[in-house]
């Protein structure tokens, strides 16, 4: 093309259509009596990228989570009116939720830990993937802590949470090395 020259169309090599992976319909959500999303609708195309853009404390990561369900986690009744369909599929009309943890992963800024224990939340991904033997389990755990240098820190305290330091370092060190490719881990 010389200067001047109109352009044609981009050519994409690959460029499949725009499809509706995730659709959000009208959502309420409410934790206990606070309304703290009112009526969001959206969607979110395959293979594109969003961005989510607004003030601190507006939302934002509240509808993340319940995109996954992350929510169903959280004590003091969150309420979810509304839909949100993966696929067409209505996720709290009956979906199962490892199912569906296994196919909208999250990965925050900060750490997020789920309310449970340093041993629950790094098995968490690895026995969604189907891995239930508590052998196997135990030396996933284990070799983590190590590789994240805190295994010396926290072995005798599996059973509970991590400090927020610790749960910062191993969160790092999951997201830098791809931790055996699951695709959902949170700490």
């Amino acid at each position: 093309m010389r200067c001047g020259e109109e352009a044609g169309p981009p050519l994409v090599a690959g460029k499949e259509e725009e499809t509706e992976k995730i659709r959000v319909d009208d959502m309420h959500l409410h934790y206990g009596d606070y309304h703290a999303l009112r009526g969001v609708s959206i969607s979110f195309s395959d293979r594109e990228i969003t961005a989510l853009i607004g003030p601190s404390g507006c939302g934002k990561s509240t509808l993340l989570k319940s995109l996954s369900r992350m929510n169903d986690l959280v004590g003091g009744g969150c309420r979810i009116q509304g839909r949100i369909l993966l696929d067409g599929q209505d996720i709290y009309g009956g979906m199962d939720v490892n199912l569906l943890r296994k196919r909208v992963g999250m990965v925050f800024q900060k750490p997020n830990p789920f309310p449970m224990s340093v041993y629950d939340n790094i098995a968490y991904g690895p026995r969604t993937h189907g891995i239930k033997d508590r052998g196997q389990l135990d030396e996933i755990v284990e070799q983590s802590l190590r590789d994240a240098a805190i295994w010396g820190e926290v072995e005798d305290r599996l059973k509970k949470s991590a400090s927020r330091h610790q749960s910062s370092e191993l969160y790092t060190f999951m997201q830098i090395h791809d931790f055996p490719n699951y695709e959902n881990l949170s700490f």
